[in-house]
């Protein structure tokens, strides 16, 4: 898999299995920076980030690894990275928002994802069916990434 950090680049140009940031700041080392801020939240589903999109999400990236690595449901989302299966389901309802949504993205009847989120949450120790437990499974998620980039 390739990587790219450039200021400016058209979306559409980039290979596939290419992760890319991008950053835009005025200044070239603001930039550079900018852009890998966003490649840090680049994943498989999203393999292509502007900075300026990730808003307030790139404050994220400044929190410590300690301090994300000790946070519970951090920890919660390591303790299940080894199901591959379990981080995608959550990955694509949380990126979705809605079950029914995730269902057609996995290709799975809504059952199996309702299941598969129930599970999933039992071992999170959130209820992901609430806003606030999808919010937060969404940071988490996406904190537990950041410790790898």
């Amino acid at each position: 898999m390739g990587v790219i950090l450039a200021t400016a680049v058209d979306r559409t140009r980039i290979p596939a299995g290419v992760r890319a940031g991008l950053g835009a700041a005025a200044r070239p080392d603001r930039s550079w920076r900018e852009a890998r801020t966003a490649l840090r939240f680049t994943s498989a589903r999203e393999p292509v980030i502007r900075y300026a999109d990730l808003g307030a999400l790139a404050l994220l990236a400044e929190i410590p690894r300690d301090t994300a690595r000790d946070n519970a449901d951090v920890a919660a989302i390591a303790r299940i990275a080894g199901r591959p299966a379990d981080l995608e389901t959550l990955d694509t309802y949380c990126a979705a928002g809605s079950l029914r949504r995730a269902a057609d993205l996995l290709h799975l009847h809504d059952s199996s994802v309702a299941r598969r989120l129930e599970q999933i949450g039992e071992a999170l120790g959130i209820d992901l069916t609430e806003p606030t437990g999808l919010t937060r499974a969404g940071v988490a998620l996406t904190a537990w990434r950041l410790l790898d980039g």
